[in-house]
């Protein structure tokens, strides 16, 4: 099967050592798209880049401001504009009310939200001088409604969820699409630990990926899959509290959580 074709020469990821941005990435380069791989310097993102001549490490934290904008600074002078910006960087934290894990509540609210504004921050500006670009934000269904032992990795995407509409709502005219991506649960080292029983239509990395490039290159506001549970979180999200609360509690009794 012939590979598809996407709109963009250069495509700029954060995150791209994780599963589903490392999917993404080859993906793209197969399908002749230059990617500029950005993570953390590991030996992950090492091997990502040496699996195809179309993919370049860029090394940065995303928690450091300066570093993305040096990364973006770099990777536009040795390669041209980007022309999409997939901000994948995140992590999930389990959360056990008996034993709240501020730490990792902290670095989920820093990795998920900060990572996200901070690369905005670096790549934004180029975009609108040039009145042209794609900034697509990796969220989750689960910001969409509170679900047991979720708290931390909730929060933290409900925030990026909010901060995407007022993005679209603001850059209305500008040139730059923005486009959030709301996937359920995903099969990857990431959340192995939350409690299988919790999990909603589990997908493969390689399943999420296709589904997110399927639809990425028409620029859409919200990619958001599988429908059972967008449907699902969407709704309860639009019910009155007094019928949400019992009907998801109903429900993951019903999953044996």
């Amino acid at each position: 099967m012939a590979e598809p074709t996407f709109p963009w020469k250069l495509a700029w990821i954060t995150g791209a050592s994780g599963a589903i941005g490392g999917e993404i990435a080859r993906r793209l380069a197969g399908a002749g798209v230059t990617v500029a791989a950005t993570a953390r310097s590991s030996d992950r993102l090492d091997q990502l880049a040496a699996g195809s001549e179309r993919i370049k490490a860029f090394p940065a934290d995303v928690l450091k401001p300066d570093e993305l904008k040096e990364a973006v600074a770099k990777i536009e002078s040795d390669l041209g504009s980007i022309d999409l910006a997939l901000l994948g960087a995140g992590t999930y934290v389990p959360f056990d009310i008996r034993n709240i894990d501020l730490d990792g509540f902290h670095r989920s609210m820093a990795l998920n939200v900060n990572g996200v504004i901070n690369g905005i921050a670096a790549v934004l500006p180029s975009m609108l001088a040039r009145r042209q670009g794609h900034i697509a934000i990796m969220g989750s269904l689960f910001g969409y409604a509170g679900w047991p032992g979720n708290g931390s990795y909730g929060a933290s995407k409900a925030a990026v969820i909010n901060l995407a509409e007022s993005l679209k709502l603001e850059l209305a005219g500008t040139g730059v699409a923005l486009t959030i991506i709301n996937p359920g649960f995903v099969d990857t080292p990431l959340n192995a630990s939350y409690d299988p029983k919790k999990k909603l239509y589990v997908m493969s990395k390689e399943r999420c990926a296709r589904k997110i490039l399927e639809r990425l290159g028409r620029r859409p506001y919200e990619i958001a899959f599988p429908p059972q549970v967008e449907a699902f979180l969407k709704s309860v999200r639009s019910l009155p509290r007094a019928v949400s609360f019992p009907l998801i509690r109903w429900f993951t009794r019903k999953m044996g959580a």
